[in-house]
């Protein structure tokens, strides 16, 4: 009788490898991730405004009287930090030179040229956040990151992950 017994395994691991490519391959391009964090900055920094700072984390500033009574006079009816809509739709938008999306970074802002006095006040002007980071988007970001990592699909999950604010 033979003395050795032997049990033969085959593993095909061809659906794996290729999974695991995918991956690696996902891993070197987030842009659809950005695209969507661009989509949800944008809606935040739209209700910045429309709230006056407040998803900013702290209300703005109420306008001078001086200035206020000037504005009424010649914007009836323009919400505070809107005349010309240009700041408004350049973080609500985020298009333009200062924003870009690469395959592993990407960058949001404005290159509205008075925006840095409102961003961070001045001695005649108080600060006023437009440009945030949202309370836990950078979590979400990360989250999925992962996920378009591990799966490349991003629309029921995207879905799940719409930011409602702070």
């Amino acid at each position: 009788m033979p003395s050795n017994l032997r049990i033969q395994i085959t593993v095909d691991a061809r659906a794996a490898i290729k999974l695991m490519n995918d991956m690696r391959d996902r891993s070197k391009d987030f842009r659809a991730v950005f695209r969507w964090a661009k989509r949800e900055l944008g809606i935040m920094n739209g209700q910045n405004f429309v709230q006056n700072g407040l998803p900013s984390g702290r209300l703005w500033s109420p306008l001078d009287p001086e200035y206020s009574s000037w504005k009424a006079t010649a914007y009836p009816g323009k919400p505070d930090m809107v005349i010309s809509k240009k700041l408004f739709n350049s973080v609500r938008n985020l298009n333009g030179p200062a924003n870009s999306i690469r395959f592993m970074k990407a960058t949001f802002g404005t290159d509205v040229e008075y925006a840095k006095f409102h961003q961070y006040g001045t001695s005649k002007m108080p600060k006023r956040q437009i440009v945030y980071e949202p309370r836990g988007f950078a979590a979400r970001v990360a989250l999925l990151s992962a996920r378009h990592v591990v799966s490349g699909k991003l629309g029921a999950v995207a879905g799940d992950l719409a930011f409602e604010g702070n």
